[in-house]
């Protein structure tokens, strides 16, 4: 795959209306349900903990009827990252106490750093999965209200909370944009010669490459921001505290149901 095909990489992120009960559930319920489950995978410190949160993002992927093969497909592009964090977390884990399989200089793998780099994997890729669950569940519109909905609480403070959920959408709305401006750009440089893709070179003759892309970017994306303030300023954004919404939420009993499943299946990851 050419390095300039941005758009195909984003696999999380993609709402996929399959029309399943998950995607019927109310956004408040989702939101809250999906943030308390990546909140225990984070804080669990067992490995059987982290094994049941995967189960369960599992399950709710099942349930939404997302592809598995779509899902998997989104870790492919961390995957990399993340090995590289569990092989550095495997050498630089204090031994003491532990059993030592491996010593050479200042490096050495231990029982306890294996368990670490173990325990870093599958917090990734439980985190990662759950993302990718929100992504393909909850379409931007959905979120948006959702937030709106939750931040309302805070109104009572004084705190001006459309603002907040306005910054929000812009910069869900953003980041395909950005992909698409990137791989536009790529592909008329390359038209004109540009050498993208390249292996040739050191680190800092690699990294003058991207000037020309990155100059361009950085200009259109200002003119894009120039843009949407005028559009928003001439339709009358701002011009009232009282906003209505095309959709109207309410929070039913099996919305409830799914949120009470998931501090449950959140009991179960942190008590595990």
């Amino acid at each position: 795959m050419s390095q300039s095909e941005l758009l195909n990489r984003l696999s999380s992120g993609q709402y996929i209306p399959t029309g399943s009960i998950l995607h019927r559930t109310d956004p408040r319920a989702k939101i809250l349900g999906v943030f308390a489950l990546l909140l225990s995978i984070t804080l669990t410190g067992q490995s059987s903990g982290l094994i049941a949160g995967l189960a369960v993002t599992f399950l709710l992927l099942l349930a939404a009827r997302i592809p598995l093969k779509y899902a998997i497909r989104g870790l492919l592009a961390p995957l990399p990252f993340i090995f590289l964090l569990a092989v550095l977390q495997l050498f630089i884990t204090p031994h003491a106490g532990s059993v030592v399989y491996l010593s050479w200089w200042f490096l050495s793998i231990s029982a306890a750093g294996v368990h670490l780099s173990i325990l870093l994997i599958l917090r990734f890729l439980g985190l990662l999965l759950l993302l990718i669950l929100a992504g393909t569940t909850l379409s931007t519109l959905e979120l948006i209200y959702g937030l709106d909905l939750l931040f309302k609480l805070l109104q009572v403070l004084g705190i001006h909370t459309q603002s907040i959920t306005m910054v929000v959408q812009i910069m869900l709305r953003f980041i395909p944009f950005l992909a698409m401006r990137t791989e536009n750009i790529t592909r008329s440089q390359a038209a004109r010669g540009a050498l993208w893709g390249s292996e040739q070179g050191n680190l800092i003759q690699r990294a003058r490459q991207m000037l020309p892309l990155l100059i361009p970017l950085f200009t259109t994306s200002l003119q894009q921001a120039d843009t949407l303030t005028n559009a928003m300023l001439a339709r009358g954004y701002g011009s009232t505290t009282r906003r209505t919404g095309l959709r109207v939420y309410s929070f039913k009993w099996k919305d409830g149901l799914f949120l009470l499943l998931c501090l449950a299946a959140c009991a179960a990851i942190l008590y595990l």
